[in-house]
Protein backbone atom coordinates (compact mmCIF):
# COMPACT_ATOMS: atom_id res chain seq x y z
CA UNK A 1 0.00 0.00 0.00
CA UNK A 2 1.25 3.26 -0.68
CA UNK A 3 1.87 5.94 2.23
CA UNK A 4 -0.58 8.34 2.81
CA UNK A 5 1.47 11.20 3.07
CA UNK A 6 2.34 13.02 -0.52
CA UNK A 7 4.48 11.46 -3.11
CA UNK A 8 5.77 12.92 -6.37
CA UNK A 9 5.84 11.78 -9.72
CA UNK A 10 8.07 12.92 -12.39
CA UNK A 11 7.55 13.17 -16.09
CA UNK A 12 8.46 14.45 -19.12
CA UNK A 13 5.64 16.61 -20.92
CA UNK A 14 5.57 19.52 -22.98
CA UNK A 15 4.79 22.57 -21.60
CA UNK A 16 0.85 22.94 -20.58
CA UNK A 17 -0.99 23.97 -23.77
CA UNK A 18 -2.64 26.46 -21.08
CA UNK A 19 0.87 28.57 -20.59
CA UNK A 20 1.50 27.99 -24.57
CA UNK A 21 -1.90 29.29 -25.51
CA UNK A 22 -1.52 32.69 -22.62
CA UNK A 23 2.36 33.08 -24.32
CA UNK A 24 1.01 33.78 -27.95
CA UNK A 25 -1.51 31.04 -29.76
CA UNK A 26 -1.08 28.61 -32.15
CA UNK A 27 3.01 29.75 -32.59
CA UNK A 28 3.45 29.11 -29.42
CA UNK A 29 2.14 25.88 -29.00
CA UNK A 30 4.08 24.99 -31.76
CA UNK A 31 7.17 26.47 -30.50
CA UNK A 32 6.79 24.71 -27.27
CA UNK A 33 10.12 23.11 -24.90
CA UNK A 34 9.62 20.06 -22.89
CA UNK A 35 9.91 20.63 -19.68
CA UNK A 36 9.91 18.76 -15.92
CA UNK A 37 6.07 18.72 -14.17
CA UNK A 38 5.64 16.57 -10.96
CA UNK A 39 2.17 15.74 -10.15
CA UNK A 40 1.71 15.34 -6.46
CA UNK A 41 -1.07 12.92 -5.02
CA UNK A 42 -2.35 13.70 -1.74
CA UNK A 43 -4.57 11.24 0.26
CA UNK A 44 -6.97 12.27 2.95
CA UNK A 45 -7.35 9.01 4.40
CA UNK A 46 -6.45 5.48 3.50
CA UNK A 47 -8.72 5.51 0.66
CA UNK A 48 -7.28 5.56 -3.22
CA UNK A 49 -8.54 4.99 -6.31
CA UNK A 50 -4.85 3.17 -6.79
CA UNK A 51 -4.30 5.15 -10.33
CA UNK A 52 -0.79 4.58 -11.87
CA UNK A 53 2.07 7.35 -12.45
CA UNK A 54 1.18 7.61 -16.11
CA UNK A 55 -2.25 7.59 -15.46
CA UNK A 56 -2.24 10.10 -12.76
CA UNK A 57 -0.23 12.07 -15.44
CA UNK A 58 -2.94 11.74 -17.74
CA UNK A 59 -6.09 13.10 -15.82
CA UNK A 60 -3.66 16.05 -15.14
CA UNK A 61 -2.63 16.89 -19.10
CA UNK A 62 -6.76 16.55 -19.90
CA UNK A 63 -7.60 19.28 -16.77
CA UNK A 64 -4.49 21.78 -17.87
CA UNK A 65 -5.89 20.98 -21.82
CA UNK A 66 -9.59 21.50 -21.43
CA UNK A 67 -9.10 24.68 -19.33
CA UNK A 68 -6.84 26.55 -21.99
CA UNK A 69 -9.37 24.61 -24.52
CA UNK A 70 -12.44 26.05 -22.85
CA UNK A 71 -10.74 29.47 -21.78
CA UNK A 72 -8.94 29.93 -24.86
CA UNK A 73 -12.59 29.48 -26.88
CA UNK A 74 -11.79 27.07 -28.90
CA UNK A 75 -13.82 25.85 -31.37
CA UNK A 76 -15.34 22.35 -31.97
CA UNK A 77 -15.59 19.51 -29.06
CA UNK A 78 -12.33 18.63 -26.78
CA UNK A 79 -10.07 16.06 -28.57
CA UNK A 80 -9.56 12.92 -26.27
CA UNK A 81 -7.40 10.91 -28.65
CA UNK A 82 -4.01 11.81 -27.46
CA UNK A 83 -4.86 10.52 -23.87
CA UNK A 84 -4.09 7.18 -23.35
CA UNK A 85 -7.19 6.44 -21.59
CA UNK A 86 -7.21 2.95 -19.44
CA UNK A 87 -9.84 1.41 -18.78
CA UNK A 88 -9.45 2.87 -14.79
CA UNK A 89 -9.69 5.95 -16.36
CA UNK A 90 -13.09 5.26 -17.79
CA UNK A 91 -14.79 3.56 -14.43
CA UNK A 92 -17.16 6.21 -13.71
CA UNK A 93 -15.86 8.05 -10.22
CA UNK A 94 -17.11 11.33 -8.33
CA UNK A 95 -14.70 14.33 -8.68
CA UNK A 96 -14.02 18.17 -7.88
CA UNK A 97 -11.64 20.67 -10.01
CA UNK A 98 -10.38 23.46 -7.86
CA UNK A 99 -8.85 26.28 -9.00
CA UNK A 100 -6.85 29.33 -7.29
CA UNK A 101 -4.34 31.99 -7.89
CA UNK A 102 -2.24 32.64 -4.86
CA UNK A 103 -3.85 30.45 -2.59
CA UNK A 104 -7.37 32.11 -3.27
CA UNK A 105 -10.23 30.51 -4.71
CA UNK A 106 -10.75 30.92 -8.73
CA UNK A 107 -13.49 27.93 -8.78
CA UNK A 108 -14.30 25.03 -7.55
CA UNK A 109 -17.37 22.70 -8.74
CA UNK A 110 -17.55 18.77 -8.46
CA UNK A 111 -20.00 16.38 -8.81
CA UNK A 112 -20.63 13.85 -5.64
CA UNK A 113 -22.01 11.06 -7.51
CA UNK A 114 -19.77 9.22 -9.87
CA UNK A 115 -21.69 9.87 -12.59
CA UNK A 116 -19.27 9.96 -15.82
CA UNK A 117 -15.82 8.44 -16.25
CA UNK A 118 -12.97 9.54 -14.14
CA UNK A 119 -11.33 11.15 -17.21
CA UNK A 120 -14.69 12.78 -18.91
CA UNK A 121 -15.54 14.05 -15.18
CA UNK A 122 -12.33 15.86 -14.78
CA UNK A 123 -12.94 17.28 -18.33
CA UNK A 124 -16.52 18.60 -17.15
CA UNK A 125 -15.34 19.82 -13.76
CA UNK A 126 -12.20 21.82 -15.04
CA UNK A 127 -14.65 24.04 -17.67
CA UNK A 128 -17.38 24.45 -14.62
CA UNK A 129 -15.05 25.60 -12.68
CA UNK A 130 -12.87 28.14 -15.06
CA UNK A 131 -16.55 28.96 -16.36
CA UNK A 132 -19.35 28.05 -14.87
CA UNK A 133 -18.58 28.81 -10.87
CA UNK A 134 -21.36 31.46 -10.49
CA UNK A 135 -19.26 32.77 -7.55
CA UNK A 136 -16.94 34.79 -9.95
CA UNK A 137 -16.52 35.95 -13.09
CA UNK A 138 -15.28 33.49 -16.19
CA UNK A 139 -11.45 32.41 -15.55
CA UNK A 140 -9.77 34.38 -18.53
CA UNK A 141 -7.01 33.90 -21.15
CA UNK A 142 -4.50 35.99 -19.52
CA UNK A 143 -5.31 33.89 -16.05
CA UNK A 144 -4.12 30.47 -17.17
CA UNK A 145 -0.31 30.81 -16.72
CA UNK A 146 -1.16 31.63 -12.94
CA UNK A 147 -4.16 29.20 -11.67
CA UNK A 148 -2.76 26.62 -9.38
CA UNK A 149 -5.18 23.38 -10.61
CA UNK A 150 -6.04 20.69 -8.02
CA UNK A 151 -8.01 17.70 -9.19
CA UNK A 152 -9.96 15.88 -6.53
CA UNK A 153 -11.31 12.14 -6.91
CA UNK A 154 -13.99 11.29 -4.24
CA UNK A 155 -14.33 7.70 -2.80
CA UNK A 156 -17.90 6.57 -2.13
CA UNK A 157 -19.98 8.25 0.26
CA UNK A 158 -20.99 6.75 3.57
CA UNK A 159 -23.06 7.52 6.17
CA UNK A 160 -22.33 8.48 9.83
CA UNK A 161 -24.76 8.16 12.31
CA UNK A 162 -23.15 11.13 14.45
CA UNK A 163 -20.87 14.04 14.04
CA UNK A 164 -18.44 11.88 16.32
CA UNK A 165 -17.72 9.19 13.63
CA UNK A 166 -16.33 12.59 11.24
CA UNK A 167 -12.85 12.70 11.24
CA UNK A 168 -11.32 16.05 11.12
CA UNK A 169 -8.82 16.47 7.64
CA UNK A 170 -9.49 12.92 6.68
CA UNK A 171 -13.14 13.12 5.75
CA UNK A 172 -15.32 15.52 3.26
CA UNK A 173 -18.69 16.12 4.75
CA UNK A 174 -21.85 16.71 3.47
CA UNK A 175 -24.88 18.31 5.88
CA UNK A 176 -28.35 17.96 4.89
CA UNK A 177 -31.21 18.55 6.15
CA UNK A 178 -34.62 19.19 4.85
CA UNK A 179 -33.80 20.99 1.74
CA UNK A 180 -30.36 22.79 3.14
CA UNK A 181 -27.71 21.17 1.84
CA UNK A 182 -23.91 21.67 1.50
CA UNK A 183 -20.33 20.23 1.40
CA UNK A 184 -16.74 20.53 2.32
CA UNK A 185 -14.19 18.58 0.73
CA UNK A 186 -11.19 16.82 3.51
CA UNK A 187 -8.61 20.00 2.73
CA UNK A 188 -11.00 22.99 3.32
CA UNK A 189 -11.23 22.50 7.23
CA UNK A 190 -7.48 22.34 7.99
CA UNK A 191 -6.68 24.85 5.39
CA UNK A 192 -8.63 26.91 7.15
CA UNK A 193 -7.54 26.29 10.48
CA UNK A 194 -11.04 24.92 11.88
CA UNK A 195 -12.31 22.66 14.75
CA UNK A 196 -14.86 20.21 13.82
CA UNK A 197 -17.59 23.03 15.45
CA UNK A 198 -16.29 25.43 13.62
CA UNK A 199 -16.36 23.63 10.19
CA UNK A 200 -19.93 22.45 11.00
CA UNK A 201 -21.27 25.87 11.81
CA UNK A 202 -19.58 27.34 8.69
CA UNK A 203 -21.35 24.45 6.65
CA UNK A 204 -24.52 25.08 7.73
CA UNK A 205 -23.69 28.96 7.21
CA UNK A 206 -23.33 27.32 3.56
CA UNK A 207 -26.34 25.56 3.09
CA UNK A 208 -28.05 28.51 4.49
CA UNK A 209 -28.76 27.71 7.68
CA UNK A 210 -27.42 29.92 11.11
CA UNK A 211 -24.09 28.60 12.48
CA UNK A 212 -25.80 26.00 14.90
CA UNK A 213 -28.23 24.70 12.63
CA UNK A 214 -26.18 21.65 12.37
CA UNK A 215 -27.04 20.89 16.10
CA UNK A 216 -30.41 18.91 15.73
CA UNK A 217 -32.43 17.06 12.66
CA UNK A 218 -29.52 17.33 10.15
CA UNK A 219 -27.88 14.11 8.43
CA UNK A 220 -24.35 13.86 8.16
CA UNK A 221 -22.39 11.82 5.27
CA UNK A 222 -18.64 11.46 5.11
CA UNK A 223 -15.71 10.35 2.38
CA UNK A 224 -12.02 10.54 1.58
CA UNK A 225 -10.30 11.81 -1.59
CA UNK A 226 -7.27 11.94 -3.58
CA UNK A 227 -5.93 14.88 -4.55
CA UNK A 228 -3.87 15.59 -7.49
CA UNK A 229 -1.69 18.91 -8.01
CA UNK A 230 1.53 20.19 -9.31
CA UNK A 231 4.36 20.42 -7.21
Amino acid sequence: MKPRSAFRVAVLVALPLSVALAAGGEDAVKSATVEEVIVKEHRSGEWSPELSDAEMQTLFSIADDTLAWCVGGQAGRFDFSPYRLTEKLKTPMATFVTLKIRGLLRGCIGSLMPVAPLYESVHDNAINAALKDHRFRPVGPAELPRLDVHVSILSPIVPIGGIEAFKLGEHGIILEKGYHRAVYLPEVAPEQGWTVEETLSSLSQKAGMPANGWRSGANFKVFSSVVLAKD
